[in-house]
Protein backbone atom coordinates (compact mmCIF):
# COMPACT_ATOMS: atom_id res chain seq x y z
CA UNK A 1 0.00 0.00 0.00
CA UNK A 2 1.37 3.26 -0.78
CA UNK A 3 2.02 6.36 1.31
CA UNK A 4 -0.92 8.46 0.23
CA UNK A 5 -3.44 4.91 0.50
CA UNK A 6 -2.16 4.97 4.14
CA UNK A 7 -3.14 8.59 4.50
CA UNK A 8 -6.39 8.06 2.98
CA UNK A 9 -7.57 5.48 5.14
CA UNK A 10 -6.11 7.30 8.28
CA UNK A 11 -8.21 10.21 7.54
CA UNK A 12 -11.40 8.25 6.84
CA UNK A 13 -10.53 6.97 10.17
CA UNK A 14 -9.89 9.99 11.81
CA UNK A 15 -12.62 11.42 10.51
CA UNK A 16 -15.48 8.03 11.84
CA UNK A 17 -13.91 8.86 15.28
CA UNK A 18 -14.45 12.49 15.18
CA UNK A 19 -18.12 11.57 14.05
CA UNK A 20 -18.82 9.53 16.87
CA UNK A 21 -17.44 11.78 19.69
CA UNK A 22 -19.33 14.49 18.14
CA UNK A 23 -22.03 12.71 18.20
CA UNK A 24 -21.36 12.12 22.12
CA UNK A 25 -21.24 16.37 22.55
CA UNK A 26 -24.45 16.52 20.58
CA UNK A 27 -26.27 14.63 22.71
CA UNK A 28 -24.93 17.04 25.61
CA UNK A 29 -26.02 19.73 23.97
CA UNK A 30 -29.23 18.89 22.43
CA UNK A 31 -30.36 18.12 26.18
CA UNK A 32 -28.99 21.56 27.26
CA UNK A 33 -31.18 23.17 24.39
CA UNK A 34 -34.21 21.27 25.29
CA UNK A 35 -33.65 21.88 29.20
CA UNK A 36 -32.67 25.72 28.80
CA UNK A 37 -29.12 25.75 29.70
CA UNK A 38 -26.93 28.28 28.72
CA UNK A 39 -24.52 27.11 26.53
CA UNK A 40 -21.38 29.31 25.25
CA UNK A 41 -20.01 26.82 22.73
CA UNK A 42 -20.01 23.76 20.49
CA UNK A 43 -16.51 22.74 19.43
CA UNK A 44 -15.39 20.66 16.92
CA UNK A 45 -11.80 19.24 17.35
CA UNK A 46 -9.13 21.23 20.10
CA UNK A 47 -6.37 23.93 20.40
CA UNK A 48 -6.48 27.07 18.30
CA UNK A 49 -9.68 27.68 16.35
CA UNK A 50 -9.43 28.10 12.66
CA UNK A 51 -13.27 29.02 12.15
CA UNK A 52 -15.81 29.99 14.88
CA UNK A 53 -19.21 32.06 14.11
CA UNK A 54 -21.60 33.22 16.57
CA UNK A 55 -25.26 33.13 16.76
CA UNK A 56 -27.58 35.51 17.87
CA UNK A 57 -28.35 33.69 21.34
CA UNK A 58 -24.70 34.02 22.07
CA UNK A 59 -23.71 30.46 20.85
CA UNK A 60 -20.47 30.04 19.64
CA UNK A 61 -19.76 27.08 17.16
CA UNK A 62 -15.77 26.67 16.73
CA UNK A 63 -13.24 24.69 13.88
CA UNK A 64 -10.60 23.74 15.76
CA UNK A 65 -6.84 22.54 14.48
CA UNK A 66 -6.77 19.17 16.15
CA UNK A 67 -9.86 17.36 14.90
CA UNK A 68 -9.53 14.60 17.38
CA UNK A 69 -12.95 15.16 19.21
CA UNK A 70 -14.86 18.09 20.57
CA UNK A 71 -16.88 19.59 23.45
CA UNK A 72 -19.63 22.00 24.67
CA UNK A 73 -19.00 24.31 27.08
CA UNK A 74 -22.02 25.23 29.10
CA UNK A 75 -22.20 28.79 31.33
CA UNK A 76 -21.36 27.68 34.43
CA UNK A 77 -19.79 24.35 34.65
CA UNK A 78 -16.87 24.63 37.45
CA UNK A 79 -18.48 27.35 39.29
CA UNK A 80 -21.75 28.47 40.84
CA UNK A 81 -23.30 31.52 39.10
CA UNK A 82 -26.51 31.75 41.13
CA UNK A 83 -27.57 35.24 39.60
CA UNK A 84 -27.69 33.53 36.22
CA UNK A 85 -30.66 30.79 35.94
CA UNK A 86 -29.37 29.50 32.54
CA UNK A 87 -26.10 28.47 34.30
CA UNK A 88 -25.15 24.63 34.10
CA UNK A 89 -25.14 24.66 38.47
CA UNK A 90 -27.82 26.73 38.47
CA UNK A 91 -30.17 24.02 37.06
CA UNK A 92 -31.60 21.58 39.28
CA UNK A 93 -29.73 18.04 39.88
CA UNK A 94 -32.13 16.23 37.71
CA UNK A 95 -31.83 17.91 34.80
CA UNK A 96 -27.94 18.39 35.04
CA UNK A 97 -28.21 14.89 35.10
CA UNK A 98 -30.55 14.49 31.97
CA UNK A 99 -27.50 16.49 30.15
CA UNK A 100 -24.62 14.82 31.51
CA UNK A 101 -26.37 11.20 30.53
CA UNK A 102 -27.39 12.36 26.95
CA UNK A 103 -23.99 12.19 25.61
CA UNK A 104 -23.62 8.53 26.33
CA UNK A 105 -27.36 8.02 25.00
CA UNK A 106 -26.47 9.60 21.75
CA UNK A 107 -23.75 7.06 21.35
CA UNK A 108 -25.53 4.50 22.25
CA UNK A 109 -28.53 5.58 19.81
CA UNK A 110 -25.87 5.92 16.65
CA UNK A 111 -24.47 2.15 17.99
CA UNK A 112 -28.36 1.00 17.44
CA UNK A 113 -28.39 2.47 14.18
CA UNK A 114 -25.07 1.39 12.41
CA UNK A 115 -25.43 -2.00 14.14
CA UNK A 116 -28.75 -2.48 12.54
CA UNK A 117 -27.61 -1.53 9.04
CA UNK A 118 -24.48 -4.31 9.79
CA UNK A 119 -26.91 -6.68 10.66
CA UNK A 120 -28.88 -6.41 7.46
CA UNK A 121 -25.80 -5.60 5.05
CA UNK A 122 -23.26 -7.98 6.31
CA UNK A 123 -24.26 -9.89 9.22
CA UNK A 124 -22.25 -11.17 12.31
CA UNK A 125 -19.99 -14.28 12.67
CA UNK A 126 -22.22 -14.63 15.73
CA UNK A 127 -25.18 -16.12 13.76
CA UNK A 128 -24.70 -18.28 10.63
CA UNK A 129 -26.28 -19.71 7.65
CA UNK A 130 -25.85 -23.00 5.69
CA UNK A 131 -24.68 -21.85 2.31
CA UNK A 132 -23.88 -25.50 1.08
CA UNK A 133 -23.75 -29.24 2.17
CA UNK A 134 -20.39 -30.31 0.48
CA UNK A 135 -20.43 -33.59 2.80
CA UNK A 136 -23.49 -35.60 3.53
CA UNK A 137 -23.21 -39.05 5.41
CA UNK A 138 -26.29 -40.71 3.21
CA UNK A 139 -25.35 -43.96 4.48
CA UNK A 140 -26.46 -43.31 8.24
CA UNK A 141 -28.51 -40.06 8.29
CA UNK A 142 -31.10 -39.12 6.00
CA UNK A 143 -31.01 -35.40 4.27
CA UNK A 144 -34.31 -34.10 6.38
CA UNK A 145 -31.48 -34.84 9.76
CA UNK A 146 -28.82 -33.02 8.41
CA UNK A 147 -27.58 -29.47 7.72
CA UNK A 148 -29.50 -28.22 4.92
CA UNK A 149 -28.98 -25.38 2.85
CA UNK A 150 -31.00 -21.58 4.45
CA UNK A 151 -30.38 -23.52 7.79
CA UNK A 152 -29.47 -20.45 10.46
CA UNK A 153 -27.31 -22.31 13.21
CA UNK A 154 -29.17 -20.90 16.87
CA UNK A 155 -26.75 -23.35 19.51
CA UNK A 156 -24.33 -26.31 19.92
CA UNK A 157 -25.37 -29.10 22.73
CA UNK A 158 -27.53 -25.98 24.45
CA UNK A 159 -25.33 -22.84 23.86
CA UNK A 160 -26.26 -20.23 21.86
CA UNK A 161 -23.75 -18.53 19.56
CA UNK A 162 -22.91 -15.78 21.53
CA UNK A 163 -19.95 -12.52 20.70
CA UNK A 164 -19.53 -12.27 24.32
CA UNK A 165 -17.85 -15.24 25.20
CA UNK A 166 -16.43 -16.02 21.31
CA UNK A 167 -18.72 -18.71 21.24
CA UNK A 168 -19.32 -18.76 17.81
CA UNK A 169 -20.50 -21.90 15.28
CA UNK A 170 -16.92 -22.77 14.13
CA UNK A 171 -15.38 -22.29 17.73
CA UNK A 172 -18.30 -24.08 19.34
CA UNK A 173 -17.80 -27.38 17.94
CA UNK A 174 -13.85 -27.48 17.39
CA UNK A 175 -13.23 -29.55 20.43
CA UNK A 176 -15.40 -32.54 19.02
CA UNK A 177 -13.50 -35.08 17.56
CA UNK A 178 -14.37 -37.10 14.48
CA UNK A 179 -17.24 -39.69 15.04
CA UNK A 180 -18.28 -37.46 18.20
CA UNK A 181 -21.66 -36.13 18.38
CA UNK A 182 -23.15 -32.84 19.22
CA UNK A 183 -26.47 -30.98 19.06
CA UNK A 184 -26.84 -28.52 16.86
CA UNK A 185 -29.98 -26.30 16.74
CA UNK A 186 -31.45 -24.56 13.87
CA UNK A 187 -33.91 -22.25 12.41
CA UNK A 188 -35.59 -23.94 9.56
CA UNK A 189 -38.55 -22.49 7.55
CA UNK A 190 -39.59 -20.32 10.84
CA UNK A 191 -39.47 -23.87 13.00
CA UNK A 192 -36.23 -24.51 15.82
CA UNK A 193 -35.37 -27.96 15.15
CA UNK A 194 -32.50 -29.96 16.71
CA UNK A 195 -30.05 -32.16 14.64
CA UNK A 196 -27.39 -34.70 16.13
CA UNK A 197 -24.39 -34.01 13.82
CA UNK A 198 -20.99 -35.57 14.38
CA UNK A 199 -17.65 -34.97 11.96
CA UNK A 200 -17.10 -37.64 9.59
CA UNK A 201 -14.27 -39.40 9.92
CA UNK A 202 -11.16 -37.89 8.17
CA UNK A 203 -13.15 -36.72 5.02
CA UNK A 204 -11.22 -35.22 1.99
CA UNK A 205 -11.52 -31.97 1.74
CA UNK A 206 -8.88 -30.34 0.04
CA UNK A 207 -8.78 -29.95 -3.91
CA UNK A 208 -6.34 -32.48 -5.54
CA UNK A 209 -4.54 -30.82 -8.43
CA UNK A 210 -2.39 -32.58 -11.26
CA UNK A 211 1.48 -32.07 -10.97
CA UNK A 212 4.61 -33.31 -11.05
CA UNK A 213 4.51 -33.93 -7.60
CA UNK A 214 1.39 -36.16 -8.43
CA UNK A 215 -1.13 -35.89 -6.37
CA UNK A 216 -1.51 -32.55 -4.72
CA UNK A 217 -3.78 -30.01 -2.35
CA UNK A 218 -4.86 -26.53 -2.58
CA UNK A 219 -5.41 -25.88 1.29
CA UNK A 220 -7.67 -22.93 2.20
CA UNK A 221 -7.39 -21.72 -1.74
CA UNK A 222 -4.45 -20.46 -0.79
CA UNK A 223 -1.91 -20.09 -3.94
CA UNK A 224 0.40 -22.70 -3.23
CA UNK A 225 0.14 -26.40 -2.80
CA UNK A 226 0.99 -29.34 -0.64
CA UNK A 227 1.92 -32.39 -1.93
CA UNK A 228 2.57 -35.73 0.19
CA UNK A 229 5.76 -37.41 -0.22
CA UNK A 230 7.96 -40.73 0.99
CA UNK A 231 11.51 -41.09 2.61
CA UNK A 232 12.92 -44.11 1.99
CA UNK A 233 15.39 -43.33 4.34
CA UNK A 234 13.28 -42.85 7.17
CA UNK A 235 10.54 -45.13 5.89
CA UNK A 236 8.04 -42.30 6.47
CA UNK A 237 5.65 -40.13 4.92
CA UNK A 238 5.84 -36.02 4.99
CA UNK A 239 3.71 -32.93 4.03
CA UNK A 240 5.69 -30.62 1.35
CA UNK A 241 4.63 -27.07 0.22
CA UNK A 242 5.31 -26.40 -3.06
CA UNK A 243 5.66 -23.06 -4.43
CA UNK A 244 6.42 -22.39 -8.16
CA UNK A 245 7.19 -25.76 -8.41
CA UNK A 246 9.85 -26.29 -5.77
CA UNK A 247 9.68 -27.35 -2.29
CA UNK A 248 9.50 -24.65 -0.15
CA UNK A 249 8.75 -26.45 3.54
CA UNK A 250 8.33 -29.86 4.82
CA UNK A 251 5.95 -31.17 7.96
CA UNK A 252 6.50 -34.10 9.58
CA UNK A 253 3.97 -36.27 11.15
CA UNK A 254 3.06 -37.24 14.37
CA UNK A 255 2.96 -40.55 16.19
CA UNK A 256 -0.97 -40.33 14.73
CA UNK A 257 0.02 -39.89 11.01
CA UNK A 258 -1.27 -35.92 11.67
CA UNK A 259 0.23 -33.32 10.48
CA UNK A 260 -1.22 -29.15 11.31
CA UNK A 261 -0.99 -26.80 8.63
CA UNK A 262 -2.39 -22.90 8.95
CA UNK A 263 -3.97 -24.08 12.32
CA UNK A 264 -5.73 -27.11 11.02
CA UNK A 265 -5.04 -30.28 11.46
CA UNK A 266 -4.90 -33.43 8.66
CA UNK A 267 -4.27 -36.73 8.75
CA UNK A 268 -2.12 -38.88 6.21
CA UNK A 269 -4.45 -41.66 5.30
CA UNK A 270 -2.36 -44.77 3.47
CA UNK A 271 -4.89 -47.27 1.95
CA UNK A 272 -3.51 -50.76 0.75
CA UNK A 273 -0.19 -51.68 0.14
CA UNK A 274 2.60 -52.23 -2.57
CA UNK A 275 1.76 -51.06 -5.81
CA UNK A 276 -1.75 -50.24 -4.92
CA UNK A 277 -0.95 -48.11 -2.27
CA UNK A 278 -3.44 -44.47 -2.18
CA UNK A 279 -2.50 -41.85 0.04
CA UNK A 280 -4.63 -38.70 0.65
CA UNK A 281 -4.35 -35.70 2.91
CA UNK A 282 -7.99 -35.29 4.69
CA UNK A 283 -9.85 -33.48 7.79
CA UNK A 284 -12.05 -34.25 9.35
CA UNK A 285 -14.94 -32.10 8.89
CA UNK A 286 -18.58 -31.58 9.23
CA UNK A 287 -18.65 -30.94 5.66
CA UNK A 288 -21.19 -27.82 5.19
CA UNK A 289 -20.29 -24.14 4.49
CA UNK A 290 -21.47 -21.01 6.42
CA UNK A 291 -22.19 -17.34 6.12
CA UNK A 292 -23.01 -14.65 7.92
CA UNK A 293 -26.74 -14.42 8.68
CA UNK A 294 -27.81 -11.02 7.35
CA UNK A 295 -31.06 -10.02 9.15
CA UNK A 296 -34.39 -9.04 7.63
CA UNK A 297 -35.13 -5.19 8.69
CA UNK A 298 -37.78 -5.89 11.59
CA UNK A 299 -35.47 -8.82 12.41
CA UNK A 300 -32.46 -6.45 12.86
CA UNK A 301 -34.64 -3.56 14.40
CA UNK A 302 -34.70 -6.74 17.51
CA UNK A 303 -31.58 -7.80 17.34
CA UNK A 304 -29.61 -4.99 16.75
CA UNK A 305 -30.54 -4.38 20.89
CA UNK A 306 -29.28 -7.77 21.77
CA UNK A 307 -25.82 -7.10 20.15
CA UNK A 308 -24.90 -3.69 20.96
CA UNK A 309 -26.10 -5.24 24.94
CA UNK A 310 -23.76 -8.56 24.40
CA UNK A 311 -21.11 -5.53 23.33
CA UNK A 312 -21.47 -3.71 26.34
CA UNK A 313 -21.31 -6.80 28.41
CA UNK A 314 -18.04 -7.97 26.50
CA UNK A 315 -16.78 -4.34 27.39
CA UNK A 316 -17.37 -4.56 30.90
CA UNK A 317 -15.59 -8.35 31.11
CA UNK A 318 -12.50 -7.06 29.58
CA UNK A 319 -12.88 -4.01 31.78
CA UNK A 320 -12.87 -6.42 35.13
CA UNK A 321 -10.40 -8.26 33.62
CA UNK A 322 -7.77 -5.17 33.24
CA UNK A 323 -8.50 -4.22 36.93
CA UNK A 324 -8.02 -7.38 38.00
CA UNK A 325 -5.17 -7.57 36.39
CA UNK A 326 -5.97 -10.63 34.16
CA UNK A 327 -5.25 -8.70 30.91
CA UNK A 328 -2.60 -6.87 29.55
CA UNK A 329 -2.54 -3.33 29.59
CA UNK A 330 -0.62 -3.65 26.08
CA UNK A 331 -3.52 -6.07 24.65
CA UNK A 332 -5.49 -2.43 25.15
CA UNK A 333 -4.59 0.90 22.85
CA UNK A 334 -5.78 4.92 23.29
CA UNK A 335 -6.37 7.25 20.74
CA UNK A 336 -3.62 6.63 18.15
CA UNK A 337 -4.33 2.54 18.37
CA UNK A 338 -8.00 3.28 17.71
CA UNK A 339 -7.04 5.69 14.64
CA UNK A 340 -4.44 2.63 13.70
CA UNK A 341 -6.62 -0.18 13.72
CA UNK A 342 -9.62 1.50 11.81
CA UNK A 343 -7.15 2.12 9.11
CA UNK A 344 -5.77 -1.58 8.88
CA UNK A 345 -9.55 -2.55 9.04
CA UNK A 346 -11.12 -0.30 6.41
CA UNK A 347 -8.17 -0.51 4.00
CA UNK A 348 -8.82 -4.87 4.33
CA UNK A 349 -12.95 -3.83 3.69
CA UNK A 350 -14.97 -0.72 3.76
CA UNK A 351 -17.25 -2.57 4.84
CA UNK A 352 -15.26 -3.32 8.32
CA UNK A 353 -16.11 0.41 9.30
CA UNK A 354 -19.65 -0.66 9.92
CA UNK A 355 -18.63 -2.67 12.63
CA UNK A 356 -15.84 -0.48 14.80
CA UNK A 357 -18.48 2.22 14.06
CA UNK A 358 -21.13 0.74 16.87
CA UNK A 359 -17.99 -0.71 18.41
CA UNK A 360 -16.42 2.16 19.24
CA UNK A 361 -19.42 3.90 20.25
CA UNK A 362 -20.34 1.72 23.03
CA UNK A 363 -16.76 1.70 23.73
CA UNK A 364 -17.55 5.77 24.70
CA UNK A 365 -20.65 5.38 26.08
CA UNK A 366 -19.38 2.51 28.64
CA UNK A 367 -15.97 4.25 29.22
CA UNK A 368 -17.72 8.23 30.02
CA UNK A 369 -20.42 6.36 32.40
CA UNK A 370 -17.42 5.13 34.83
CA UNK A 371 -17.37 6.90 37.81
CA UNK A 372 -14.07 7.64 37.04
CA UNK A 373 -13.12 11.71 37.59
CA UNK A 374 -13.20 14.09 34.69
CA UNK A 375 -15.76 11.59 32.79
CA UNK A 376 -19.35 12.09 32.46
CA UNK A 377 -19.88 9.11 34.83
CA UNK A 378 -18.10 10.68 37.66
CA UNK A 379 -19.96 14.21 37.39
CA UNK A 380 -23.21 12.12 37.74
CA UNK A 381 -21.68 10.81 41.14
CA UNK A 382 -21.08 15.02 42.28
CA UNK A 383 -24.51 16.20 40.92
CA UNK A 384 -26.19 13.16 42.68
CA UNK A 385 -24.42 14.05 46.25
CA UNK A 386 -25.20 17.07 45.93
CA UNK A 387 -28.91 16.17 45.15
CA UNK A 388 -28.89 13.98 48.51
CA UNK A 389 -27.14 16.28 50.53
CA UNK A 390 -29.05 19.43 49.31
CA UNK A 391 -25.56 21.34 48.54
CA UNK A 392 -22.63 20.63 46.83
CA UNK A 393 -19.35 19.71 47.26
CA UNK A 394 -16.62 22.57 46.99
CA UNK A 395 -16.64 23.49 43.21
CA UNK A 396 -12.90 23.98 43.66
CA UNK A 397 -12.08 20.94 45.21
CA UNK A 398 -14.17 19.34 42.59
CA UNK A 399 -12.58 20.40 39.85
CA UNK A 400 -9.17 19.86 40.79
CA UNK A 401 -10.56 16.10 41.35
CA UNK A 402 -11.57 16.37 37.60
CA UNK A 403 -8.03 18.47 37.19
CA UNK A 404 -6.19 15.09 38.34
CA UNK A 405 -8.61 12.54 36.87
CA UNK A 406 -8.27 13.94 33.41
CA UNK A 407 -4.39 14.18 33.46
CA UNK A 408 -4.48 10.52 34.77
CA UNK A 409 -6.52 9.17 31.88
CA UNK A 410 -4.03 10.93 29.15
CA UNK A 411 -0.88 9.85 30.87
CA UNK A 412 -3.23 6.35 30.57
CA UNK A 413 -4.11 6.70 27.00
CA UNK A 414 -0.74 7.69 26.11
CA UNK A 415 0.70 4.22 27.98
CA UNK A 416 -1.59 1.82 26.35
CA UNK A 417 -0.77 3.26 23.14
CA UNK A 418 3.17 2.63 24.01
CA UNK A 419 2.70 -0.71 25.57
CA UNK A 420 0.24 -1.56 22.35
CA UNK A 421 3.29 -0.75 19.85
CA UNK A 422 6.32 -1.32 21.55
CA UNK A 423 5.38 -5.13 23.18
Amino acid sequence: MSFFDWVLYVFIAICALMFMILVHEFGHYTAGKLLKFKINEFSVGFGKAIFQKKKKNGEVFSLRIFPLGGYCSFEGEDEDKPDNPGAFNSQPAWKRLIVLFMGAFFNFLSALIFSAILLMAFGYADRVQINSVEHLPTNIVSEEDWLKEGDVVLAVNGTYTNLVHDEYFTTLVADYDAGETFTVRVKRNGEEIDLTIYKDYWAEIAHTLDNTYGKLYSIDGAEYNYAITYNDTTQTYQVVKIVDGKIESEYALDANNQVTINNRTFSVVVDGDGENTQVSLQGAIIGVTTSNYKYGFFEALGQTFVFCGQWVWKILIILWQLISFQLDLSALGGTVTTIVTMAEATKANMANLLLLVPLISINLAVFNLLPFPALDGARMVFVGIEGIRGKPINRKVEGMIHFVGLIILLAFVLLVDILHFVT
